[in-house]
């Protein structure tokens, strides 16, 4: 083999030593993000379960009926803004 030859194996060689050095690097961020996030996904799991509960809805309903119409569309105003955020927050802890 030629030297120009034999130079470009050698750094084709050191290349794919050092892509692989980064691909777990790359791999050890993300198993260790994946660990810090799995407890968010653990909360989020429990109080989606929580706050669809048929129980939970029907408590919601019967206050808000009882609050009466003025302070009841208040409310459920809010609790829809806080429920668009809530979703959003979940949707945007699964895409980490």
């Amino acid at each position: 083999m030629s030297d120009r030859v034999q130079e470009l194996a050698q750094r084709r060689a050191a290349l794919r030593l050092r892509c692989a050095a980064q691909r777990r690097a790359v791999a050890r961020e993300m198993h260790a993000i994946e660990a810090r996030v799995a407890s968010v996904d653990r909360v989020a799991a429990v109080v989606r379960g929580t706050l669809f509960h048929p129980a939970v809805v029907a408590v919601a309903a019967t206050v808000l009926f009882a609050l009466g119409r003025t302070r009841t569309f208040r409310l459920a105003g809010r609790g829809l803004l806080i429920a668009a955020g809530v979703r959003r927050l979940l949707q945007a802890a699964k895409k980490i």
